[in-house]
């Protein structure tokens, strides 16, 4: 690709990105986002062929990282630890989760787009698919936890949705609330502690650190 080109594709990015933010992504025009960004609409569906392809431009890079931070749940990423209830562990989840807050805070419109200006688009049930995504995987390695007999009880479908909700939402009211980075961090360390204590507890494990 040409600088010219890149340097165009880069402006009608920028003019579609205010046009969703302000709009939504149905009442969003073509038309503007072309006008605002110094181009025909010949010359943006060159790069872009519909709309939709616009959004998902903005916010697939977004969905790409949050979809990897949430496989990090599932229990091949928990074989090789020597103890799960840890200190290590516990640290190296806060890292992972840190690197999202990181990585929303550094993207916070692509974000703001995907929750508050999907609805129409290919990605209007992100929040949903997320979830989905972050229940599987939970309840993946909750199973080989009470078949390796590392918990002692077993968490029924609905509860590790709850669990699963309440995290993935936690995130979500960063967003819709438009929270401060420092407050987020602190308000997000608090669910966590909320949600492992109390799945720890009905999966009858000692949720005292090692």
């Amino acid at each position: 690709m040409s600088e010219s080109a890149a340097e165009t594709k880069a402006k009608i990015l920028e003019s579609a990105k205010t046009e969703f933010l302000e709009k939504g992504f149905v009442n969003a025009s073509l038309r503007t986002i072309a006008a605002n960004a110094g181009v025909t609409t010949g010359a943006m569906y060159r790069h872009f062929k519909d709309k939709d392809a616009l959004f998902c431009a903005l916010v697939d890079d977004a969905i790409a990282f949050t979809e990897k931070t949430v496989m990090l749940a599932d229990s091949s990423h928990h074989l090789d630890l020597d103890n799960l209830v840890s200190e290590k562990h516990f640290n190296e989840e806060r890292e992972s989760t840190n690197e999202l807050l990181n990585y929303i805070f550094d993207n916070f419109d692509a974000f703001t787009l995907l929750l508050t200006k999907a609805s129409g688009s290919t990605h209007e049930h992100f929040q949903e698919e997320i979830c989905e995504l972050y229940t599987k995987n939970c309840q993946q390695t909750f199973n080989w936890m009470y078949k390796n007999q590392i918990s002692s009880k077993k968490i029924d479908k609905m509860t590790v949705h709850f669990i699963a909700s309440t995290v993935i939402n936690a995130f979500v009211e960063i967003i819709t609330h438009k929270m401060t980075k420092k407050a987020a961090f602190q308000y997000i360390e608090n669910i966590e502690a909320f949600t492992r204590y109390g799945m720890m507890h009905m999966m009858g494990i000692n949720c005292e650190p090692s």
